[in-house]
């Protein structure tokens, strides 16, 4: 595959890219829902949401569609999601400051990080178990929260610590990257 062809590839509108796409639209009806005080119904559209995170990687591999452009689209989804309904149950008064800052913290240093690797070495870091773990729990503590289930804060409270640690494997795969180069 020559250059312009392969950075085409990078950057292409694939299925999963668009299936990508679809679940960051689904955030603005989820929040809206949510101020509502339906939050059965927010809580179904965040379940869809967070289930095309697996549909669209998984169509990505099984098409040979992995891109940069999805590598770089489906995380900024992913935390535009949880970001988003956080602020809101925030507002609503769901969980604490302490809470929303605490989750906030690692979230923009991941991406100011992958920014920083990406400009750097034109290195994008590709998604980590303890990254989809984190994000897991962060989905489960965030759905609790939304229908109101015990036991909600106490997941999101583990998704936090669980991001924590994905931040710090993130950091150290990110040095060995940068390090290897483009």
């Amino acid at each position: 595959m020559g250059n312009s062809a392969r950075a085409y590839h990078a950057c292409a509108m694939s299925l999963a890219n668009a299936v990508t796409l679809f679940r960051g639209l689904l955030l603005v009806p989820t929040v809206y829902l949510l101020f509502r005080g339906e939050r059965g119904a927010a809580a179904a559209l965040f379940a869809v949401a967070c289930a095309g995170d697996v549909v669209d990687g998984t169509i990505a591999r099984a098409r040979n569609e992995v891109t940069t452009l999805g590598k770089v689209l489906d995380p900024i989804v992913d935390k535009s999601l949880y970001v988003a309904l956080l602020s809101s149950l925030l507002v609503l008064g769901a969980v604490p400051m302490w809470a929303y800052a605490a989750f906030l913290l690692p979230q923009v240093a991941l991406g100011v990080g992958a920014l920083a690797l990406a400009t750097k070495s034109g290195a994008v870091q590709a998604a980590r178990p303890m990254g989809k773990a984190a994000s897991f729990l962060s989905f489960v503590g965030l759905f609790f929260l939304l229908v109101d289930w015990p036991g909600g804060r106490e997941i999101f409270f583990a998704a936090v610590a669980a991001t924590y640690a994905a931040g710090a494997d993130y950091y150290l795969a990110a040095r060995r990257l940068g390090r290897a180069g483009p």
